[in-house]
């Protein structure tokens, strides 16, 4: 049922994110003058399963304008990824953007019932 949800829900939902992500990118390179304001941020991903962070992770990095930079091991604390956004001038927008992607992983790997709340603010 899980790879079902991933292959029907998930799937296109993140090309979709990859295409508008892309355009958005190229629109602003191909434009004069950067609006560039590169920002990183926590995520935390406490109760997230091994497979969850790989995909959660995997789908941040292949975004365009988004890159994981490292993931702080569970052994330390509950467990985060560090993440930068080219486009973080507005960090409550980053971190909105990526508790949306957060909660579309877990739909996916644990059903539209599943508890997606979590903190999503850094803690820095």
């Amino acid at each position: 049922m899980t790879l079902l949800r991933l292959a029907l829900g998930y799937a296109p939902w993140l090309i979709w994110q990859l295409t508008v992500s892309a355009l958005h990118l190229a629109a602003n390179v191909c434009t004069p003058g950067s609006t560039y304001h590169p920002r990183i941020v926590k995520l935390p991903m406490p109760d997230f399963s091994d497979f969850e962070v790989l995909l959660l992770t995997s789908s941040i990095t292949i975004t365009p304008g988004t890159l994981v930079l490292g993931i702080s091991p569970a052994a330390d604390g509950p467990r985060a990824a560090f993440v930068q956004a080219l486009f973080g001038d507005d960090e409550e927008l980053v971190h909105a953007d990526l508790a949306r992607m957060s909660a579309k992983v877990l739909s996916a790997t644990r059903g539209s019932g599943a508890d997606t709340s979590r903190p999503t603010g850094s803690e820095d």
